[in-house]
């Protein structure tokens, strides 16, 4: 289960990333710094065993996380 895996403010990011936003534009619309939103997305990509945004497109899209 996808909400087992991933913290609220990790799937924040994720949804914006995923929706195309820049990782710069994301820190400033959440109020984070850049940093922050690289390890969102590194610790979630850890966590469901991603390497890749391609991947994860592939996943979300196959598991409708964002729909």
């Amino acid at each position: 289960e996808f909400d087992s895996h991933i913290s609220p403010a990790e799937k924040r990011v994720l949804k914006l990333w995923y929706e195309g936003r820049k990782k710069e534009e994301i820190a400033t619309e959440l109020y984070l710094s850049y940093y922050t939103v690289c390890t969102h997305i590194r610790n979630a990509f850890t966590r469901l065993n991603i390497h890749d945004k391609g991947e994860f497109v592939r996943y979300a899209d196959k598991n409708h996380l964002f729909e």
